[in-house]
């Protein structure tokens, strides 16, 4: 299934978060959800950085990191919610890491340092500031 096969955000968003979907679909979904980049795609991708599946996982974090600004502070919350894993972590070091927007790659070194060498308290309090610092 091409990317350009989707219907609708909630075609994709199903697809994506499927389990026993073929990767390549659910890669395909990632990228058809980055080009909308609408709230639901975001928390959509989101969803799935903790996925079993490396390539789903990798496909949505370069996605949310490609939405730069637009999916930043999603991801941010995310970060700050109690049920993060190390698979999440490590997705989330890629978005803020490679981020498209330089900004945003720029002000998120500390968090990404957090991420490289932290189990916790650190990252936290840095998604924190950087969440305060989008939100200014």
């Amino acid at each position: 299934m091409n990317h350009n096969h989707f219907e609708s955000v909630e075609q994709a968003i199903a697809v994506l978060q499927d389990a026993s979907a073929q990767e390549l679909a659910r890669v395909h979904a990632a990228s058809y959800l980055e080009e909308l980049g609408a709230p639901e795609a975001i928390q959509a991708l989101i969803s799935v950085l903790s996925d079993d599946d490396y390539g789903v996982r990798w496909a949505a974090a370069k996605s949310l990191a490609n939405l730069g600004a637009a999916a930043a502070p999603a991801v941010l919350h995310a970060i700050l919610s109690p049920d993060t894993d190390d698979r999440f972590r490590e997705a989330a070091h890629h978005i803020f890491k490679e981020n498209g927007d330089l900004l945003i790659r720029s002000e998120a070194q500390p968090l990404v340092h957090a991420l490289e060498t932290s189990t916790g308290v650190d990252e936290l309090t840095e998604a924190s500031k950087l969440l305060k610092k989008l939100a200014a």
